[in-house]
């Protein structure tokens, strides 16, 4: 199976250094952002197919997490989402495709959810 394509938007370059740590000691290729807004500009471009996007809800810009999620279940259907927040109130909004992972997690739940959310679209992690 090919090395799964994963795009992290977090605004906290802490916590952004550290999911793209983990998931690439997992064998994915991870490309991260700071903003949803950079994000989407990221996926219109379409230089590199995206298996999974994991992002924080709340961040600046004009897009959060949540908006995007919205946008990615229009036009790109096929890509699952994970956002992270730790408001967990928020899970409560979220579609039935989008999956939550409440702040703080571990590295284990981390991958844990990733690696479900690829299993389900049909790639994983080595």
């Amino acid at each position: 199976m090919a090395q799964p394509s994963i795009l992290v938007l977090e605004d906290d370059e802490i916590i952004r250094s550290l999911m793209v740590d983990v998931l690439e000691e997992f064998g994915a290729h991870v490309t991260s952002f700071p903003s949803a807004d950079e994000g989407m500009i990221y996926l219109e471009r379409g230089d590199d197919p995206v298996d999974l996007i994991v992002s924080d809800i709340q961040m600046p810009g004009l897009l959060n997490g949540y908006d995007l999620s919205k946008v990615v279940a229009h036009r790109w259907p096929s890509v699952p989402v994970v956002l992270t927040s730790g408001n967990t109130k928020l899970a409560a909004q979220l579609g039935g495709s989008v999956r939550f992972l409440p702040k703080p997690w571990s590295a284990e739940h981390l991958v844990e959810c990733v690696q479900n959310a690829l299993t389900q679209q049909g790639s994983s992690l080595h």
